[in-house]
């Protein structure tokens, strides 16, 4: 070490051997960084998703409990549709799922009887990350609770589950 500084000064500059050494640790840095950068940016967003997920689970859930805690007349129908009245919208309202691969619930507004208005029960705004929630089917009510089995929320670029809810009971207060 002693040599280099010395030699330095003297203007003599670097062997052929400590240039070598220099550029391939300068080699192995790069090498780390660009396979390093890209998996923690892969790593984040995987976090991201599953967390967009969570929120959109917890957004649904709060949903389905505000829309079906107070509903009046509530059937089950094909296990898998829920029809009830919305007495804060005066107007029957139906929740079913479009196929099982896509947006999992519609909602319907209907004064008359007669279907009008289709709304999704989460908006798109909130499904962000081309999330959507779907269920598996609606147990029939048992002692005024609807259950909501195999609740979860899927991408539309994975297969697997992002979160889930193995079943969601609600007690319906108004019958």
């Amino acid at each position: 070490m002693k040599n280099t500084f010395k030699r330095i000064k003297e203007g003599a500059g670097f062997t052929l051997a400590e240039t070598l050494l220099a550029v391939l640790i300068l080699l192995l840095v790069s090498v780390i960084m660009t396979t390093g950068i890209p998996a923690a940016k892969n790593a984040y967003e995987n976090v991201v998703v599953a967390s967009n997920a969570e929120v959109l689970l917890s957004t649904t859930i709060s949903t389905l409990r505000n829309e079906l805690g107070t509903a009046q007349d509530v059937e089950v129908s094909e296990g898998t549709v829920i029809t009830y009245y919305n007495s804060s919208r005066g107007a029957y309202s139906r929740i079913y799922k479009v196929d099982d691969d896509t947006i999992g619930f519609i909602r319907y507004y209907s004064k008359d009887g007669k279907s009008s208005d289709a709304a999704p029960l989460i908006s798109k705004e909130t499904a962000t990350e081309r999330l959507y929630v779907t269920y598996t089917g609606v147990e029939d009510i048992h002692n005024g609770v609807i259950t909501i089995k195999g609740l979860s929320v899927k991408q539309e670029s994975r297969t697997s589950d992002l979160a889930t809810r193995p079943q969601l009971s609600i007690r319906i207060i108004s019958g």
